[in-house]
Formats: C-alpha cells, structure tokens, sequence
C-alpha cells in the first residue's frame, strides 16, 4: 500500500475505512455498502487482526463496533486514540444508552452511530470524518514543505558564510605562498650555481669535504623541488577555492563541458597530492565530442569537483591497493543535453538513503571529514541550470551518478566559449 503523500501536491485517492466487528454478516454488510461509496474498505473481526492491519496499512477512518466477544471495547478506543490520534474512530452499538455515547465521545471517539446503521447519516457523518483526516494530512504535508523550506534557507546562509570565510582565508593565504614559491624557484636557480661550481673547483676540494657537500646538496635541491612543486599545488587549490567562493553574477557562456571536466579533475588531483595522498586514484575519462553548452563554467566545475571528491573518498576507503579503484568520467551527446556519468566502485550507497544524499549537511563520512555540503551544492547548481542529478548504486560495489545539462539554458550570453576555471 502506499503512504500518504508529504510532497507538494496532495494526490487525491480512495479513503481507506477499517471496519472492527465480532459478526461476520455486520461486517459484510457494512463493507459493501462502504465499498458502493466508493471507500477502499478492510475488515478485523478481533483487536489483535485490527492491529495488524494497522502496522501496514494507513487508515483513514475506524468503525468499530461497541461489544466484541461479548467484551466492552471502551479500553481499545483509548488505545487507538492514543496511537492515532488523527483517526477518526466512528463507534457503532445496538447500545442507545447516553451516558455510554457520552464516554466513548469523552475517550476520543469521533462519533457514535445506532444499528441499524441509517444510510444517509452512515454516508454524511464517514464523509466528514474522512474530510477531517484529508484536511489533517494537506496540514502536514505543507508542514513539512515549510520545515524543508526553513532547512534550505538555513542552510543557503550557512553556505553563503562559509563561502565568504573560504573566499577572505584563500586571499589572505595567496600572498605568503607566492613568497613561498618564489624563494623556492631562487633556491633551485641558487642550489644550481652552487653544484656547477662545485663540479668546476672538484680537484682543488678534498674529497670527503666534496662527497659531503655534494651529497647535502642533493638533499637541499630535493627539498626545495618539493616545496616548489607543493606550493604550485596549493596555489592551484587557492585559485580554484576563490573561483568556487566567489559571488556569481548569474550569466551563462557557452563552453566546452569537456574541458570543464579536464580541468576539474586536475585540480581535484592536485588537491589530493598537496593533502599527502602523492598517489591518488587515476579518473579515466571517455569524453566524446559534445558541442558548447551555456552554463556557468564556475558553477559546473563545482557540481563535477563534488561528486568526484566524493568517489575518491569511496575508494581511498575500500581499497588498500588504489589500482583495483576505478573511476571514470564519460560525456555523451543525447540530441537535446549533454549527459555526463560519474563512476565508481567504491563502498556505494545504500538504498535508503539514496535521496538523503543531497540533503545539506546529510553525510556518511566520520565527523570532522566534511560539512555534509557537497552533493547539496551540487543539487543547487542543478536547480540554477536546465539540469538534473540522478544517482544508482548498489551498497558495497558501485555508485554512478548521471548528470544530463540541457542544451538550451534560455541565456543571451556571447556566442564564444568560456571555459577557464
């Protein structure tokens, strides 16, 4: 069966009514009128069937009858009410006695009706009863769409805050490193002046003093192409922190999603070596030739950086030997978009919570590896772009995001590529 709607629309079907009687004509008898009226009826000829049913089924409206096996059914009331309170409960007695109605009414129950059922007041009082349980499930349904909505718009000021501190951090950080990577480029231009002259004066050394200088020489110049080539890597990541971090003016350029792609992935890789990891995972790559699209370069560069950090992090983790990891990236033409998979297999996703995944601050990893932010962003840049993000995984083998970017972004942006990152 399915469940009631939360989403934006309230799909409108057939109330399901529960009918709770000892007698098995009665509840023939009630059912088939119910179901003439169109209800989708079930019946429970005992408390323990009704519970069953209920753990399965949501039900919109309970009949039960006053006397079950001879036994009062005042206690089930108050026990149905209090796991449902939303139920309409309508009891139903040969029992006319009004202080009995005045307790079941005291308990929770929404109505009380005489045998022999009249038709009329059966169809009027179960029709507003279900009327008050679709009100109740639209009220929830729209409180739920305002908790999501106030969720994203916190969430949108926290990423906007952290944007603007990456963005003051990355400035602040660029100046020391390029003094960093400077001096590193003198010291090897100075390490190479030294060892020519150290080669050129060889005979007028003694040669422990020269084995010992030549050989703390090698040191300093390996030390100093680290530094030089650590440096540059960090430089990069800076730059592309800034261009991620930086307010977009909302335009779209034509550009080459293939060389977005590239381009990505080397700063992705760069990322990775600069962090320790000197031997990432390869990202092959099968890009077929796809025409310029009108996207935000920025934009698109985040959304793929994102999802492929997070397939490096899957496999890192899985695999003690990176060469059993695989990640590929393909692009494909479809006529009217661009389609472009993300592979990996890696730990995967588990099927519950496939469409948490873009959820902000939702994450797997353990605390302190990640905001949870990632593939949030990357839904909002699907959200600002003719775009979707659709993922298929199978839990401990692969997960495969698709991600299809329309060819027409409704821009007036210059017909010239701009895909620089």
């Amino acid at each position: 069966m399915s469940e009631l709607a939360t989403d934006a629309i309230f799909v409108q079907k057939p109330a399901k009514v529960l009918i709770i009687d000892d007698s098995q004509n009665a509840r023939a008898l009630l059912k088939r009128r119910l179901s003439i009226y169109g209800y989708e009826v079930i019946a429970a000829e005992n408390e323990e069937r009704a519970r069953v049913v209920l753990s399965k089924v949501p039900i919109d409206v309970i009949f039960l009858n006053m006397f079950i096996n001879g036994n009062s059914s005042y206690d089930f009331l108050a026990q149905l009410k209090s796991n449902y309170q939303n139920v309409p409960i309508i009891m139903i007695s040969s029992d006319s006695d009004v202080e009995l109605i005045v307790r079941c009414i005291e308990a929770g129950a929404d109505d009380y009706m005489v045998k022999p059922l009249n038709q009329t007041l059966l169809r009027a009082r179960l029709s507003n009863c279900v009327a008050r349980k679709e009100a109740y499930d639209k009220e929830i349904a729209y409180l739920a769409q305002i908790e999501h909505g106030k969720k994203q718009i916190v969430a949108q000021e926290k990423m906007a805050s952290i944007g603007v501190l990456v963005s003051s951090i990355s400035q602040e950080l660029k100046n020391p490193l390029h003094f960093v990577i400077n001096f590193a480029e003198v010291s090897a231009e100075t390490c190479g002046e030294i060892d020519g002259k150290l080669e050129s004066d060889k005979e007028k050394i003694e040669p422990t003093i020269y084995e010992y200088l030549s050989k703390n020489l090698n040191k300093f110049q390996s030390n100093v192409r680290k530094i030089t080539e650590y440096g540059r890597n960090a430089d990069q990541i800076l730059r592309f922190m800034l261009t991620q971090s930086s307010a977009s003016d909302g335009k779209k350029h034509p550009s080459s999603i293939n060389k977005i792609i590239t381009q990505t992935i080397g700063m992705l890789l760069a990322s990775y070596r600069t962090n320790g990891i000197t031997n990432p995972p390869l990202v092959e790559t099968n890009l077929e030739d796809v025409p310029l699209i009108p996207v935000s370069t920025q934009a698109i560069s985040k959304m793929i950086y994102n999802i492929l950090d997070n397939a490096m992090y899957s496999v890192i983790h899985k695999f003690e030997d990176v060469s059993d990891a695989n990640i590929c990236i393909v692009t494909k033409d479809t006529g009217e978009s661009v389609e472009i998979k993300v592979f990996d297999n890696g730990s995967g996703i588990k099927e519950d919570i496939q469409q948490k995944i873009f959820e902000p601050f939702f994450t797997t990893k353990p605390a302190g590896t990640g905001p949870g932010l990632g593939l949030s962003t990357a839904s909002e840049v699907a959200i600002n772009h003719n775009c979707t993000i659709s993922v298929n995984s199978i839990e401990g083998e692969f997960a495969e995001f698709i991600i299809t970017i329309g060819k027409d972004q409704n821009t007036e942006s210059e017909k010239t590529e701009d895909a620089s990152i």
